[in-house]
């Protein structure tokens, strides 16, 4: 049986089980043996990791952050870094815009920018003349971190691989996240989510059983955010790390390898008995109910999810057929199974009568578990989201309509919420890097804007903020 081997790959190792659970009393060792030698101290360079004097201060404040993430993975992995208070440079060139700056409605800024860039900084950049090069190895000097998302090899052609940017800065950690991985004949591929999640074998289980020739696959919401997160955990762990050798590390993740370790379960089932994972639909595994069903009202569903033999009793009662429970055909999880249509048929009769609010109410004051479908729209309304903060209206000036936004990554008694705010229009801010971060003086940066190495904002846009 082959399964994944890790999300990502650290200075070239993949992360992966490297022993067994260890049995009680395994580690007892570790506790009374001698004393560990002395920490070595944290690598010298500025925008040190995770400064933390004071309970005001956020975990990465004085990390600093160089973004040449683009689209959904690339913005999220540095925006995670930037919520938790690092100075985050977001790299840009007019030549190879981001494509989330591109949007349906005029303005300065697409709300998929300002989402995945908030609380960035915009350095405009031309990373292809040999100025441009230069400044960002200035830049490396000075900060702790470099995410990236091209096709594997791009930044080796620039000459910013992590050996030549360790040899600048030791203890920086580079990040690299690419559709397929690095290594492989199929590493220098390019591909969004939905390419990735076909490629993976993930599409071809999101159909109806009845209709196989169709799937319901489109956005890029996965695996890109899962991966994002991936990647930031493993930057945290490589940045704890450093704090004890000096030296920084290489990270390397796959969107594909992200899918295929969820996938595990399902991979692992068909490597036994090939076959077994086809398409189901909405449909779960074990038992029955367990599924998606229609509510009352114009395209409305609502989940359903029996447990047992006791969540099929609770059930029955709450449909008001309580003689279910004891009919020969469901009264075990394999009969119910089998019986799968009927059953679905008898709750859909009941679930389309009820509104999905209503009906999840009803069957979880029941001790069924069961959900109703929510759209984005209604995500700000909810009373359960509401009562946990879990969406906060992110500034952006130049967007009228609010943009509610993930409030925090969790809550903590000692890490003070995000500060939100806004994402930056493009190049905003190339003249406070040049000249606070790299020291130009106004007469260089005047030549280099000239030359188009540094490149500034647009009046309109400047106005604009």
């Amino acid at each position: 049986m082959r399964l994944p081997n890790g999300f990502v790959t650290v200075d070239g190792v993949r992360a992966a089980l490297r022993r067994l659970a260890p049995p009680p009393g395994a580690d007892d060792a570790l506790l009374t043996g001698p004393a560990a030698p002395a920490t070595p101290a944290p690598v010298a360079v500025e925008g040190g990791f995770g400064a933390r004097s004071g309970e005001s201060r956020r975990p990465l404040d004085g990390l600093r952050v160089l973004d040449l993430g683009v689209i959904v993975v690339g913005a999220e992995t540095g925006r995670l870094l930037a919520d938790l208070g690092a100075e985050v440079i977001k790299v840009e060139s007019a030549a190879f815009p981001d494509g989330s700056r591109q949007s349906f409605v005029p303005g300065p800024i697409s709300a998929s920018f300002a989402y995945g860039h908030r609380g960035k900084l915009s350095l405009g950049l031309d990373l292809r003349s040999p100025q441009g090069k230069e400044l960002f190895r200035r830049l490396v000097a000075v900060s702790d971190v470099v995410l990236s998302n091209f096709k594997p090899g791009t930044l080796d052609s620039l000459g910013f691989s992590h050996a030549e940017l360790a040899a600048i800065n030791p203890g920086i950690v580079t990040a690299e996240s690419s559709a397929f991985g690095p290594r492989g004949p199929w590493s220098r591929r390019m591909g969004y989510g939905p390419l990735v999640r076909a490629s993976a074998g993930l599409t071809g289980l999101w159909a109806y059983p009845d209709r196989p020739d169709i799937w319901s696959d489109a956005s890029t919401i996965y695996p890109d955010h899962v991966a994002a997160r991936v990647q930031a955990l493993a930057v945290l762990a490589a940045l704890a790390r450093r704090r004890r050798t000096g030296t920084g590390a290489h990270i390397e993740s796959s969107q594909a390898d992200s899918i295929l370790n969820q996938m595990a379960p399902a991979l692992a089932g068909e490597s036994v008995s090939p076959g077994a994972v086809a398409c189901v639909g909405n449909v779960g595994e074990g038992d029955a109910p367990r599924g998606l069903y229609p509510s009352a009202g114009d395209d409305e569903w609502m989940v359903i999810d029996v447990r047992g033999d006791a969540d099929w009793a609770r059930l029955t009662g709450a449909l008001g057929r309580p003689e279910l429970a004891a009919d020969p055909r469901f009264a075990t999880a394999p009969g119910r199974v089998a019986h799968r249509a009927a059953v679905d048929d008898l709750v859909s009769v009941w679930t389309a009568q009820h509104p999905p609010r209503e009906a999840m109410t009803v069957l979880q004051e029941a001790g069924v578990a069961a959900g109703a479908m929510l759209r984005v729209v209604d995500l700000p309304d909810d009373p359960h989201l509401r009562a946990r903060g879990f969406l906060a209206v992110q500034p952006q000036p130049q967007i009228e309509e609010p943009l509610w936004a993930e409030a925090r990554h969790a809550h903590f008694t000692a890490v003070p919420d995000p500060v939100l705010r806004p994402g930056p229009l493009r190049f905003e801010h190339t003249l406070d890097v040049a000249g606070r971060v790299l020291g130009l003086q106004p007469a260089e940066i005047d030549a280099l804007a000239a030359a188009g190495v540094l490149q500034l904002p647009t009046t309109a846009a400047a106005a604009a903020r």
